[in-house]
């Protein structure tokens, strides 16, 4: 019979956060196949983890999740679908506001200096 433990995530680390304004944040999900991306507390979340060494492995098991990346743009409102616009491109959201580590990861986030940065936009 197969056992099931879950183990509590301990810590969070994060290289690199960036706030990216929504049409960039969109055409990097294109370019890089990206259907979907999490949106809690008012912002739209990729994550993009470390890769995966023996060390980080070891470290996941301790409890730590380590990240390269975390882009981050701001989106007070949820909805199913985000587009760019011209309309090419279609982005689903998944809301991840009633899971209680992304809720308190969203208000890490807006605690951070990233928040209050103004992102260049390509327009």
């Amino acid at each position: 019979m197969t056992e099931f433990k879950r183990k509590s995530v301990k810590e969070v680390l994060v290289s690199e956060l960036i706030q990216d304004d929504l049409e960039t944040f969109l055409y990097t999900c294109r370019i890089s196949n990206i259907d979907n991306a999490i949106w809690a507390n008012g912002m739209i979340i990729l994550i993009f983890p470390a890769r995966a060494t023996e060390k980080i492995i070891e470290r996941q098991f301790e409890g730590s999740r380590i990240y390269d990346q975390v882009v981050f743009v701001k989106y007070p409102k949820y909805s199913k679908t985000v587009k760019s616009n011209g309309g090419i491109f279609e982005l689903a959201l998944r809301n991840y506001t009633n899971h209680p580590r992304f809720r308190e990861f969203a208000k890490w986030i807006k605690s951070q200096p990233e928040w209050n940065v103004k992102p260049e936009t390509t327009s």
